[in-house]
């Protein structure tokens, strides 16, 4: 796992931060999900027992509870494109399932072997689960955080090959339209986002994750902005690493307010001020190179110049010693493909 991945699971562990990002992305700035409520769950999944590469690992787990009721709610972080994530998603939550699923499972035989009644029939016997038992829901967020667009599958049903239409049928659709698909819940910080219901420093750097690439847009964001020349320890060290904000890391206190927080708006442009002279000194070290190369070059063509003429006049003077033209020496000697 890289830098800007560990930056924002880090950042994320926060419970009012991962409630914000549920309630903001998945219900629309509802006050869903209740910080306090959280409660930190095993991100590991463990296969059978001698099963190779059978564990799993959450990024990001917390269970919620509220009343009787109980929900997993998970995030996992990409910092890039992963082109099978549709299908890991649904990996994880199929453990999560199997693993509650087995839970009860358990429970329920060890009444069994207490002579205690468990099963009203042989579907739950079978089972070994009773039609009134029911399961936490999982909701799992996949948020990409790269600089790149993302270009993979956003649903299984996008890494699946259905065919061509063949004979003027409509195979393709056909069977596209009776897969069962499995959607994922993808956000993109590069891509717009509404970021109005966030309650937490998430809106700031979402926002300004949107524009790393647009100098302009970045510029006019931090003129109108004061938030960016106060933000907290936190959020401006994630900041720092996912915009690839060097000097920040480098020395952070130059950075720090009377107040104890961040002026990030300063470090941002002075990045963009390191950029801009890198470009130039860049631009000039093409140049000098061009013309080192371009001047190596025109002194082997003076060199070649140089041997062909003094060629020619060795030629000359040999015709002048055999009184002969150039053309009638060369035919005569047949030295037409020598010189």
């Amino acid at each position: 796992m890289g830098e800007e991945n560990n930056a924002m699971l880090s950042y994320l562990e926060d419970d009012k931060r991962f409630a914000d990002l549920f309630n903001q992305l998945y219900f629309k700035g509802q006050q869903v999900v209740d910080a306090g409520e959280l409660v930190e769950a095993s991100e590991v999944y463990h296969g059978k027992p001698g099963e190779k590469g059978g564990q799993r690992t959450r990024d990001i787990k917390r269970r919620l509870k509220s009343g009787k009721e109980l929900k997993i709610l998970a995030v996992e972080s990409q910092s890039d494109v992963n082109y099978i994530m549709p299908w890991r998603i649904m990996d994880y939550d199929c453990r999560e399932y199997g693993k509650q699923i087995r839970g009860a499972q358990r429970a329920n035989r060890e009444l069994d072997r207490a002579g205690k009644r468990v099963y009203a029939n042989e579907g739950e016997r079978m089972s070994e689960v009773r039609k009134e038992e029911h399961f936490a829901p999982v909701y799992t967020l996949c948020l990409y955080h790269g600089a790149e667009e993302w270009d993979g599958p956003r649903s299984l049903k996008d890494m699946m090959d259905f065919g061509e239409n063949t004979f003027g049928y409509r195979d393709k659709e056909v069977w596209s339209d009776c897969f069962a698909d499995y959607p994922m819940r993808l956000v993109c910080v590069n891509e717009l986002v509404d970021c109005s219901g966030f309650r937490t420093s998430l809106r700031e750097l979402f926002t300004i994750l949107l524009y790393r690439r647009d100098k302009e847009r970045l510029k006019e964001l931090l003129d109108k902005n004061a938030v960016y020349q106060k933000m907290d320890e936190e959020t401006a060290q994630t900041l720092g690493v996912l915009m690839g904000i060097k000097r920040f890391a480098e020395n952070k206190k130059k950075y720090k307010t009377e107040k104890g927080e961040y002026n990030m708006c300063q470090a941002i442009r002075e990045m963009m001020e390191d950029s801009r002279m890198e470009g130039i000194a860049e631009g000039e070290a093409r140049g000098e190179a061009r013309g080192r190369s371009e001047g190596s070059a025109s002194q082997i063509i003076e060199i070649i110049e140089n041997i062909m003429s003094e060629l020619q006049c060795s030629l000359e003077k040999a015709c002048k010693v055999a009184g002969k033209t150039v053309s009638e020496y060369r035919q005569s000697e047949q030295i037409c493909g020598k010189v």
